[in-house]
């Protein structure tokens, strides 16, 4: 099967392209418009044109997306991979998982994300049906957002309830044992609006080898406190259980577990130990935030935001040769646990200011502090606090009719104390430039140049300290675009992207049982390319391509391949909609990837096709079916965790 699969993988995207045009990318209005209509409002995303992708409400619905990892899949450029917790994490252009960030409506979803990196910032917990519209950028992106990430930001803007208070209800059930039930109010009034959500899943649908329950909540409130002043209260929580077997082995599919694992305290056995059964209880994240937007004259606007935001866990694992030998001791348990919990605080200051009807400079401050704490069976404790500040300043200047600039620097400083190390204090400075010029009316320039920084994160800085190994040293990396938008007609685009990121002493930690150290150097270049297309008021498609080659290089100067990177992916999209029903394929092909692990070194490259078919019956009711991996191919996310085969997911929508 999967020959035969790799075999339809060309000429299956050589159809798409010719026939397609589902326009996941630019798909938002917003993105049609010339330069000659842009007003230059720098913290306006329309107006920043950097490589981009706009995913509607409609387009989310088309690619039968439940929650957000679901829905930015099949970007280019993006891959959607398996972290910790076994958490739906997002890796961009190469970048690490915590080196993406995520905001909803202008808030950070994952706070904690880059300061602690146990956080894992699990996009499958942020449902789909209340997000109005996703914005990514890639590449050197606005100061405003920082520029403590390599990969690119998700911006997240979720639906605002209108008229009368009104319930929905989603159930669903499906493959795996798996069932994702919810209920959303919203309304509005002469003064505010509100959205909520509330809503449990569990099953095990994502991956073969792991089961989950979780429940969850979010919502906002916006105040209109007069025309020229909202207030928005906003927040989530969520509490999942995550029970995940240990790898399984791709000769013989048998469960494998951890055999060098000295830290659980399991007895040794012919020099191995046995450390299986994990199991994640209680692993909450909480965020409430409070958001004032005022505007002061027609020259000059303003927000300010505060936020509170806690992160914990406690992790159990089994260990097979105490358990085999009855042996249950202080320094030797049957059960080893630990809990890491961290709570802390947040306040942001972002001002636009237009100077004159070509040039509008933003600036802005940002203040958040974390402690945190982790502790384990064995009586091994740490603590510490992260403290993080930073002041930007960006000018976006408008050059004749067809040309945008943005300049931008930020200055970011980090404070962590430890309880059995040194502190660390550190600051960087970081500059950000783009242009887009307009050739035509069918064709856009965009050029992009920055610099970002990450430094270790408290959870990695805590694992090094406690094996006795120093802290690793800030990543620090030069990011570089080149990028053309061809519009043929109004039908159809074209989409190019060339990339390059020079990274210097990455963070990584090779192998996985090893302290956090730096890697010498590390370049990451590739190409993208989004070609979308719409035949009729029924038909459209997409196909996008995305090329990416990245290499490591020690301090002598020899070089390997980076790991865990595709050097080759094809996603591409028909959707065909009629009065009430509407019908989606979409394929996935991820090219082979090299992995860490010394007997598995690669995977094979693989191609997977979903369907999806909604049906309106009435303004009331909506049924839905989703049908994943149809062809049921055999593939591994990573070296040690097999893909679903064959599954569905079927619900049922109601308007109350």
């Amino acid at each position: 099967m999967r020959k035969s699969l790799k075999k339809m993988v060309i000429p299956s995207a050589v159809f798409v392209c010719v026939l397609s045009p589902f326009n996941l990318a630019w798909a938002d209005d917003s993105n049609e418009a010339t330069l000659d209509e842009v007003q230059v409002h720098s913290t306006v995303l329309k107006d920043y044109l950097v490589t981009t992708e706009v995913i509607t409400a409609e387009k989310i619905k088309e690619m039968g997306a439940t929650n957000l990892a679901e829905a930015i899949k099949m970007v280019p450029g993006l891959n959607i991979v398996t972290g910790d917790k076994k958490a739906r994490l997002a890796r961009i252009r190469g970048a690490a998982t915590d080196q993406t960030k995520v905001y909803i409506d202008g808030m950070p979803a994952f706070p904690l994300s880059g300061i602690a990196s146990n956080s894992a910032s699990n996009l499958e917990n942020i449902p789909a049906d209340n997000i109005e519209k996703i914005e990514i950028i890639k590449g050197p992106g606005p100061v405003q957002y920082g520029t403590d990430y390599k990969g690119g930001i998700i911006l997240i803007t979720t639906k605002s309830g209108k008229g009368p208070g009104q319930f929905n209800l989603n159930l669903s059930g499906g493959s795996h044992s798996s069932f994702d039930n919810y209920i959303t109010y919203s309304g509005s009034d002469s003064k505010a609006s509100y959205y909520a959500t509330a809503g449990k899943k569990q099953g095990n649908r994502e991956l073969n080898n792991t089961e989950f329950d979780t429940e969850f909540f979010n919502g906002k409130i916006k105040w209109n406190l007069n025309k020229d002043t909202d207030l928005t209260l906003s927040g989530y929580y969520m509490n999942t259980d995550r029970e995940i077997s240990n790898g399984v082995d791709q000769i013989t599919g048998q469960e494998t577990s951890a055999t060098t694992n000295k830290w659980s305290g399991d007895t040794w056995v012919d020099g191995k130990s046995d450390v299986k059964n994990w199991k994640y209880k209680n692993f909450k994240q909480t965020n409430i935030a409070l958001q004032l937007d005022q505007k002061t004259s027609d020259k000059f606007k303003y927000n300010v935001k505060l936020y509170h935001i806690t992160d914990g866990n406690d992790l159990w694992v089994l260990n097979g040769n105490n358990a085999a030998n009855h042996i249950n001791t202080p320094t030797h348990p049957t059960w080893y646990s630990s809990t890491w919990t961290s709570k802390g605080n947040g306040i942001e200051f972002t001002g636009d200011l237009q100077t004159d009807r070509n040039n509008t400079m933003t600036f802005g401050t940002k203040y958040n502090k974390i402690d945190w704490d982790s502790d384990d069976i064995l009586n091994v404790t740490n603590s510490g606090t992260d403290k993080r500040i930073g002041y930007y300043f960006q000018d976006s200047l408008r050059l004749g009719d067809k040309t945008e600039l943005t300049l931008g620097v930020r200055h970011d400083k980090v404070t962590q104390s430890f309880l059995r190390a040194k502190d660390v204090d550190d600051s960087v400075t970081d500059p950000v430039f783009n242009i887009t010029h307009k050739l035509d009316k069918q064709n856009t320039l965009r050029l992009s140049a920055g610099k970002s920084h990450i430094f270790a994160t408290a959870k990695q800085a805590e694992n090094n300290v406690t094996k006795g190994y120093a802290i690793p040293d800030p990543e620090k990396a030069k990011n570089y675009e080149l990028g053309w938008k061809h519009d043929f007609d109004e039908k159809s685009s074209l989409d190019v992207a060339v990339f390059n990121n020079k990274i210097t002493d990455r963070i990584d930690r090779i192998p996985k049982t090893d302290p956090w150290i730096n890697i010498n150097k590390t370049d990451i270049h590739g190409v993208e390319l989004q070609y979308n297309r719409s035949f009729t008021n029924r038909l459209k498609g997409f196909v996008n391509y995305t090329y990416l080659d990245s290499k490591d290089t020690d301090t002598k100067g020899v070089e390997t391949r980076s790991t865990d990177l595709p050097h080759n992916t094809v996603n591409y999209g028909l959707t065909y909609t009629v009065d009430k029903f509407q019908a989606s394929v979409l394929g996935h092909y991820l090219g082979n990837i090299l992995t860490p692990d010394e007997t598995y070194k690669k995977l094979d490259s693989y191609h997977t096709v979903d369907l999806n078919f909604n049906y309106q019956q009435n303004k009331n009711i909506e049924y839905y079916l989703h049908v994943n991996n149809i062809f049921d191919t055999n593939y591994w996310e990573t070296y040690e965790c097999p893909g679903d085969g064959i599954n569905f997911m079927a619900g049922v929508t109601v308007k109350m």
